[in-house]
């Protein structure tokens, strides 16, 4: 408590630049960015990124909801919380997400420079979950670890997974990808069955209200999400792959008008199944997330490229 109370300490002038960095590991970040890397400027990159991005935040759900830790605002009343959210804390998602995916995207940069830029922004991300009050000091460095151990294991195994998985016939591909999902909901809904008899201490719920965030970290849809996104982009992947690949070069208007098409489409299917469907813990909404999720992962790989395509915003070419 006392590194996060000296940082906040430091003034509130540090909030906005601290605000700027957490919004980096949120989720309207990456629906902005990593389509655009996909559609508009290097196809491997985007999927490459993606893929990180389900590894991290599907890894990351598991372990929160296995070690159920608190947050700083729920336990001690002198936190103030500048953010907002109700999943438990260790590791923090923001501190792992970001070494995960900036460490792929300066892999994939094979710069010195795009490294520094990586580790000064995992670090800053870090950094701006203790000012705001979300996380605990251990809670960034596992995550920090977490992200790193998976960075290393993404970098290992992608080539022999990848020659491996093309190896195989499309139907074959689909099956794996179908299998993957069912670990991934097995595995998540399993750690959840374990929590049952856990009781959320009465303390935790208390403070954190009092903050204005009351806590609802036992939730499915951790674990619905990634999976969902997985079956999407894996599927779209492998769609695209047999039709030879998917283009990003191009003139800069039609990059835009691709980024901007292909952006309305992923807003319609987030935001807008998000005001139909319901919400909640049952079979129906997990069912209908799920849905959601798998659209919006299967739009970005595949259907706003043949959506380009049918507008003549954009070609395929043969791998």
């Amino acid at each position: 408590m006392d590194v996060i109370i000296f940082l906040q300490n430091l003034g509130d002038w540090l909030e906005p630049v601290m605000q700027f960095f957490t919004f980096l590991g949120f989720e309207e970040f990456y629906l902005l960015v990593m389509p655009a890397i996909y559609w508009c400027f290097d196809t491997v990159m985007g999927a490459r990124l993606a893929l990180m991005l389900v590894a991290t935040t599907g890894l990351n759900a598991v372990l929160k909801l296995a070690l159920h830790s608190p947050r700083p605002f729920w336990v001690f009343d002198q936190v103030r919380a500048m953010s907002s959210e109700t999943s438990f804390g260790i590791p923090s998602g923001h501190a792992q997400n970001a070494v995960g995916l900036w460490g792929a995207w300066s892999h994939s940069m094979k710069r010195r420079w795009a490294w520094i830029a990586a580790i000064v922004v995992a670090f800053l991300i870090g950094l701006s979950r203790l000012y705001l009050g979300m996380h605990f000091p251990i809670d960034v460095l596992s995550g920090w670890l977490v992200g790193a151990i998976l960075l290393w294991a993404f970098i290992r195994l992608e080539k022999p997974v990848l020659k491996w998985f093309r190896g195989r016939a499309p139907g074959r591909q689909t099956i794996t990808i179908c299998a993957i999902v069912i670990a991934i909901l097995l595995v998540g809904n399993l750690v959840i069955f374990g929590l049952e008899e856990w009781q959320l201490p009465a303390a935790w719920i208390q403070i954190a209200t009092k903050a204005g965030t009351p806590p609802d970290p036992i939730s499915r849809d951790g674990i619905t999400t990634p999976a969902a996104i997985f079956f999407g982009l894996g599927s779209g992947l492998v769609l695209i792959n047999r039709k030879g690949g998917f283009d990003p070069k191009g003139a800069f208007w039609k990059r835009l008008l691709r980024y901007l098409v292909g952006l309305v489409g992923a807003l319609v299917i987030w935001a807008g199944l998000k005001a139909v469907f319901p919400s909640g813990e049952e079979l129906l909404p997990q069912v209908l997330r799920f849905v959601r999720y798998g659209l919006l992962g299967f739009w970005v790989a595949a259907g706003a490229p043949l959506t380009f395509r049918w507008c003549k915003l954009a070609d395929f070419r043969h791998a």
